[in-house]
């Protein structure tokens, strides 16, 4: 999709909260409820039935388990955030640095629009497998969840395949369950690919945590996945050539004259200043690759830090806008692209804090593009090879 932009021509409901301060559609968090409600029958939910701090869930947390398939291959965890206890809120605070300023009852809210954390299994349930691929994702909402799920159907015909949706904040049920559904299938091994640009991300942590991999969790301390298979985390997308490939692509479509171009990759980013700085060292080399593929007259990254505390999110803003308009009193054109995953998300964030501006915008995803299945497929394979 290319969107030319030049000011506020484009409205957008926002949201106060989502995924901690990010900024999302109304017509995304409809989405998100879409998925939700379409597993729950709350006519049946009985508040006085729910346990707290069951098997795969943080203490503190009220659940009532995880939802049958349905026709389209999803499994929701029933969360009521409603009744999270002040030890959890205060858990939360004390992880999480945009909450130290909620009050309780935001912080429910905030939680409660995050949308479902969810198993949606890819492969057809008949393909029997010893290797297993779970692809860990944070997911934006039914409708760009879908169409990444339905990218990755050449993935799921190679491998048992199932996407975890969510940051598995609270619970591990959603990826316990995935991985015992892939187990049923024949998995002796499973290769987590997790879906972000590098390691350093508070998400990735949370999921290192969750699969024994890491020592401390990133949010609550859920408890760990227990199984028999082999689990090998594989690598983030970091500066591998076929990223760099799907942004040049990208940069083609909106470019008329790449010579007079200065492209601009804005990610989400992680929370932390500290691990902003790796973050964008690791993934610098594609902004040098895409300069000379292209020849355009200058390639920058940025990341937002969606999640980040207001002040800092404001500060990379600032910076954007300024080598927007910067490059603009030059006589430059202007370059947006995503680095997301998903064509729903962060790019209505985008428009929102450049707006007045003029640039055009490739809204595509990552999973858009075939050499991001492809990214997969070598990812696992590479997994596989330095296991053995």
């Amino acid at each position: 999709m290319r969107l030319k932009t030049t000011g506020p021509r484009l409205a957008f409901a926002f949201l106060a909260f989502h995924t901690l301060s990010t900024v999302a559609s109304a017509e995304e968090t409809q989405d998100q409820n879409a998925v939700d409600h379409s597993a729950m029958d709350h006519s049946q939910m009985d508040h006085s039935q729910m346990e707290h701090s069951a098997s795969g869930v943080a203490k503190g947390v009220m659940v009532m388990g995880m939802s049958e398939f349905d026709e389209d291959g999803r499994r929701v965890g029933l969360m009521d955030h409603d009744h999270l206890d002040m030890v959890t809120i205060e858990a939360l605070q004390d992880k999480i640095d945009v909450y130290k300023a909620f009050t309780p009852n935001e912080i429910r809210i905030n939680m409660a629009m995050m949308g479902p954390n969810y198993e949606w299994y890819v492969s057809d349930r008949s393909l029997q497998g010893d290797v297993g691929v779970l692809i860990l994702c944070h997911g934006v909402g039914e409708k760009g969840d879908r169409h990444f799920v339905e990218a990755m159907k050449p993935v799921g015909e190679r491998w048992p395949t199932a996407v975890g949706f969510g940051m598995a904040m609270m619970t591990s049920d959603p990826l316990q369950q995935s991985v015992d559904d892939l187990v049923a299938r024949g998995a002796k091994k499973i290769v987590l690919v997790p879906a972000l640009p590098t390691r350093f991300n508070s998400l990735y942590r949370q999921w290192d945590y969750t699969f024994g991999q890491g020592a401390e969790s990133a949010y609550l301390a859920i408890p760990p996945i227990e199984t028999e298979a082999e689990i090998i985390m594989a690598n983030a997308l970091n500066d591998d050539p076929l990223l760099t490939d799907v942004l040049f692509d990208y940069a083609q479509e909106i470019s008329t004259d790449p010579s007079n171009d200065v492209v601009i990759i804005i990610g989400h980013g992680p929370e932390d200043i500290e691990e902003n700085i790796p973050d964008l060292e690791i993934l610098s080399p594609h902004t040098d690759r895409l300069k000379e593929m292209g020849g355009f007259q200058d390639v920058k990254m940025i990341n937002l830090q969606d999640d980040a505390l207001a002040p800092i999110r404001a500060a990379n803003v600032k910076k954007l806008r300024k080598w927007v308009t910067t490059a603009e009193r030059q006589g430059y054109n202007v370059l947006i692209l995503g680095l997301v995953l998903e064509s729903h998300g962060l790019q209505a964030t985008i428009v929102e804090d450049l707006r007045g501006l003029t640039y055009e915008f490739n809204t595509r995803g990552l999973a858009d593009h075939p050499k991001t299945v492809e990214w997969i497929s070598a990812t696992v394979e590479r997994a596989l090879a330095a296991s053995e």
